[in-house]
């Protein structure tokens, strides 16, 4: 049950939280290029999604009927996933060689546009076939979360910019 739940909030939850944790996960990430100010929203956007991660399973109870489903959907797009997984993560690698190699940057970003892309798809055709599988409430619910984490992201990127 916890990997099945897990398993469907990193799937609805992953695009806004991957990319806030990956420049959260170290304190002096952009110290002195980045304003605290923006530091400390980067760290709240992660907090946020990690919060709405771990209470999911509380707050939304799963019927034996939705896990199954839910179960069935993830198991279907399991090697899709992996395979995106690793998609972003050589894209990354490529793009970090690049910046110290003097290499082809432009290259390499057109594959982190491509990855990001199919990431995105991947999770909209996911999100469609298992939102129909929750009840009002629990799409209410993930609504609510989502919100919450695109209104810190967009807060987050309009102060960079001041």
């Amino acid at each position: 049950m916890k990997t099945l739940t897990l398993s469907l909030l990193a799937v609805f939850g992953l695009a806004a939280a991957v990319p806030a944790m990956a420049f959260g996960r170290s304190f002096d990430i952009g110290e002195g290029i980045i304003p605290d100010q923006t530091r400390s929203s980067i760290r709240d956007i992660v907090r946020t999604a990690a919060r709405h991660f771990l209470n999911f399973r509380k707050q939304t109870p799963l019927s034996d009927e939705q896990k199954t489903a839910l179960s069935k959907i993830l198991a279907e797009h399991r090697e899709e996933i992996r395979a995106q997984i690793t998609e972003g993560r050589d894209a990354r690698r490529a793009m970090e060689k690049a910046v110290k190699e003097n290499g082809s940057t432009k290259a390499a970003a057109d594959k982190i546009g491509d990855a990001a892309r199919d990431r995105a798809l991947l999770m909209a055709r996911i999100a469609k076939q298992m939102r129909p599988l929750l009840t009002p409430e629990q799409q209410k619910q993930l609504e609510e979360a989502h919100s919450e984490i695109e209104s810190l992201v967009d807060s987050a990127l309009a102060s960079a910019l001041r």
